[in-house]
């Protein structure tokens, strides 16, 4: 029997904006952040417990998030390309 995997929406819930002031010109030259994909070697791991849909490097990141945000130690409705 297969389980369904949950699925990330195609559009995440808004939410108002908020202004940067702490991060400097050097920090966004450096490149902070990449894009990604399921053939990059890059761990992808989102929290869709409650919509949640906060990202994590590691399924130990995610379940330690699960336990100190959510009081949970369900290993369900979690979205990853790693597994």
């Amino acid at each position: 029997m297969t389980t369904a995997r949950p699925k990330l929406p195609s559009v995440l819930p808004s939410q108002p904006a908020v202004q940067d002031v702490s991060t400097t010109k050097d920090q966004i030259n450096t490149g902070l952040a990449r894009a990604t994909n399921p053939q990059s070697v890059t761990p992808i791991f989102i929290c869709a417990l409650n919509d949640c849909n906060r990202l994590f490097p590691s399924r130990e990141r995610i379940m330690l998030h699960r336990k100190r945000d959510h009081d949970s130690e369900d290993d369900k409705s979690i979205i990853s390309w790693n597994e």
